[in-house]
């Protein structure tokens, strides 16, 4: 588990008509590198390691890959680029073949994201016990990731994930009599 000290730099560009975040970033051990999230697909990976041995790609799987990544997502829109309102927080820093899938299919998007805890209001901090359901929903030229969660204290809420914007929405509270359908504990 590597925790981030402090961004050194970050910046979203287009590559290829998909939109990528840069940051460049030195962790609690001393590690700088450059890392990247793919907007589009919802994956980080590692650009670079300046003055490091260790490879950034191999054929045999031994090169190093981030997985299991904790972003503080900031809701404030006045920000240069997406780059920037997206704080790492820490990741697991794994071998490839270590988190490599034994299906040839991939996740779901919906299933790459999830959150752990969200503002409403100035004051009130609710952190997600569970994720009681999720869906995408496609939605004119972007996309939706909603999702049903429960809080510590056995509330239910809707929030959404709205794709193009990179931006988290707060639509309701749900009573849990609405939940026709409940997943085992």
């Amino acid at each position: 588990m590597r925790q981030v000290r402090h961004i050194r730099s970050c910046h979203t560009k287009t590559l290829g008509g998909v939109r990528y975040s840069f940051f460049s970033i030195v962790t609690q051990q001393g590690e700088a590198m450059d890392i990247r999230f793919n907007h589009d697909e919802l994956l980080w990976d590692i650009v670079a390691l300046p003055g490091s041995e260790l490879a950034i790609h191999s054929e045999d799987g031994s090169h190093f890959v981030i997985d299991r990544i904790l972003v503080h997502q900031q809701r404030h829109k006045h920000q240069p680029s997406l780059a920037h309102r997206m704080r790492p927080i820490r990741f697991e820093w794994l071998p490839h073949a270590q988190c490599a899938r034994q299906s040839p299919i991939e996740h779901a998007k919906v299933d790459r994201m999830h959150p752990y805890r969200f503002l409403k209001g100035k004051n009130s901090s609710y952190q997600v016990h569970r994720i009681e359901t999720r869906h995408l929903e496609d939605v004119m030229v972007t996309r939706h990731f909603h999702y049903v969660i429960e809080d510590t204290e056995r509330r239910f809420y809707h929030v959404v994930y709205i794709l193009d914007q990179g931006d988290w929405r707060f639509i309701q509270e749900v009573d849990e009599q609405f939940l026709f359908h409940r997943s085992s504990p």
